[in-house]
């Protein structure tokens, strides 16, 4: 066999037969007479064989190769909205979401799981985390999430304003 044996493949990379050379002590060299059967599919992850076969007439030798199709690519999470968001103190926190992606497991949006709180009465920092996993690999993102308070207090005066007193 020409390459390595067993010859691991990133999912959905193209698969390129590296091919095997054939000898043989009365019929000399039988490359060209070596038949390749069996498929990797580059789309799912698992162990393909590849059989290699050749005849000088007489005898038939076989070789196998194994293609391990592989994921070990993370998944991509992309966050919907503003990262940092901003809110003011006491308004609602609406979830912005997020999209997943991978490479080999196509949209993985509703395997992502949101974890973390944001109490919008409690001025201060918080962190969303998004995680995802395409089964093989576990991608995480994250959000800060930053509640602030802008607004002035508002002072209502008690009783008369001029308020007059006689001396």
């Amino acid at each position: 066999l020409t390459g390595p044996n067993p010859l691991p493949l990133e999912c959905h990379q193209p698969y390129v037969e590296p091919g095997a050379t054939a000898t043989d002590l009365c019929g000399g060299d039988l490359t060209s007479a070596i038949t390749i059967s069996g498929t990797v599919s580059t789309n799912a992850v698992g162990a393909y064989t590849i059989t290699y076969t050749v005849s000088d007439g007489a005898n038939t030798a076989t070789a196998t190769r194994t293609v391990n199709v592989v994921d070990t690519t993370l998944p991509v999470i992309t966050l919907a909205g503003a990262n940092p968001l901003t809110l003011e103190c006491h308004q609602a926190y609406v979830e912005p979401g997020a999209t997943a992606t991978d490479l080999c497991g196509g949209d993985l949006t509703s395997a992502i799981t949101i974890s973390g709180i944001v109490s919008t009465n409690a001025v201060g920092a918080y962190t969303i985390t998004y995680t995802v996993s395409d089964g093989a690999n576990t991608a995480t993102a994250t959000r800060t999430v930053n509640v602030v308070d802008t607004t002035l207090p508002v002072i209502t005066l008690a009783g008369a304003n001029p308020l007059t007193i006689e001396c």
